[in-house]
């Protein structure tokens, strides 16, 4: 009776570890299922990514070549880098001579201010008074989508090295961060530097200083020292050591959210200027920015992608607001798609990055000429010019 005992708890222990192996490898083949519809999908959607990018950037030029008149201002700055990266890929001279033009539009628009920062916009500062504001992240697009553009074409050693002072000379604060917005007239900042910007300002600045920093190394060696100093200030002593364990950053590097704003938006903005630094300058990756990177790209993954079209959730929202819609849909907040499908694309989570990219791409505003326009061609031209989407 006990040898049969013994057969049977034997016969039992063997069922359940059959049972556990049959489990992992449906797990297994689910997941390799999953990866490989991704694969399989990827390049019929690279391919009608491309054509409906190349519509649209067409689109964009005249006849004889000319760029139309771009509206906002970062939208000739990532147009630029739109179209030459696409010139990179197709080799097509006219994307080429449309980017320069871009490039030389933005480059003429900065010498004629004083400190080399657009206006934006009029904005009230403390006490009733009123000044024209510029800044980043704004600021902080154009230079490094201008700057890639000058170091890729060579022979712009001015050029850069002028992208590289106004960056220098910007309001900074030596605790690691920039400020938010500045008088254009005077330079000074809107509010008192003690406090810092805003987490996609911050990191937008972050992203800039550093690959121009890369780019002007061997031009002028103090002013490429000078960047790199902040950069590395302001990511390793303040955007870092204010992630959460979850990859969440908040708006303000502190739990003291505003309850009117959309921080998962701010929040996609800035993992995407990280991952752009990386791309743009090969010294930042280092393990300590590679691991937070990572925990972005998975908070995206597991707690924004199932609120974006097509998914209809619900998502756990930790952290977010009042001013966090419930979901984002392409015709309502197209730009969060786009930047969503980049993070989700380029991090290697292809199967969810390809339908919200589908379902923002069947949308796409060909031809238009703002803002809504530029958000949806530079990540375009980024996913398609990868090397981990290739």
């Amino acid at each position: 009776m006990v040898a049969a005992l013994k057969l049977g708890i034997h016969c039992l222990i063997g069922l359940l570890l059959g049972a556990t192996l049959s489990l992992r490898s449906a797990d297994a083949l689910q997941k390799a299922g999953a990866d490989s519809v991704a694969t399989e999908s990827l390049p019929a959607f690279k391919a009608a990514l491309r054509a409906t990018l190349t519509r649209h950037l067409d689109t964009l030029l005249g006849a004889d070549g000319s760029v139309r008149a771009m509206k906002g201002k970062t939208a000739e700055g990532n147009g630029a880098l739109a179209f030459y990266l696409m010139f990179e890929l197709t080799g097509d001279q006219r994307y080429r001579r449309a980017a320069l033009s871009l490039v030389d539009q933005v480059l003429k628009d900065m010498r004629a201010t004083k400190f080399g920062v657009l206006p934006i916009k009029e904005k009230d500062k403390p006490g009733g008074t009123t000044i024209v504001g510029g800044g980043p992240p704004a600021l902080g697009a154009y230079t490094s989508s201008v700057a890639y553009i000058l170091h890729q074409e060579g022979g712009r050693n001015a050029d850069l090295r002028y992208l590289a002072t106004v960056l220098d000379r910007y309001a900074w604060n030596e605790s690691g961060w920039w400020a938010a917005t500045i008088d254009v007239k005077t330079g000074e900042s809107k509010l008192p530097m003690s406090k810092p910007s805003i987490i996609n300002k911050t990191a937008a600045m972050a992203m800039a200083a550093g690959i121009v920093s890369g780019y002007v190394r061997d031009i002028d060696p103090v002013l490429s020292a000078s960047l790199k100093r902040k950069t590395d200030k302001c990511i390793y002593e303040q955007i870092i050591p204010a992630q959460l364990a979850d990859g969440f950053w908040h708006y303000g590097l502190n739990e003291n959210d505003p309850k009117d704003k959309d921080v998962f938006g701010y929040f996609m903005l800035t993992t995407k200027e990280l991952m752009n630094l990386q791309r743009f300058n090969s010294a930042y990756h280092e393990d300590r920015l590679n691991a937070a990177i990572k925990k972005a790209q998975s908070f995206a993954l597991q707690q924004i992608a199932p609120m974006t079209e097509p998914n209809t959730g619900p998502a756990p929202r930790p952290h977010a607001t009042a001013g966090t819609p419930n979901r984002y849909s392409v015709q309502d907040e197209a730009k969060r798609s786009y930047q969503l499908g980049f993070i989700l694309l380029a991090s290697g989570h292809e199967t969810e990055g390809l339908k919200i990219m589908n379902a923002a791409l069947a949308q796409f505003p060909v031809g238009n000429t703002g803002q809504e326009g530029s958000h949806a061609a530079e990540p375009s031209a980024l996913i398609l010019s990868s090397q981990l989407v290739r």
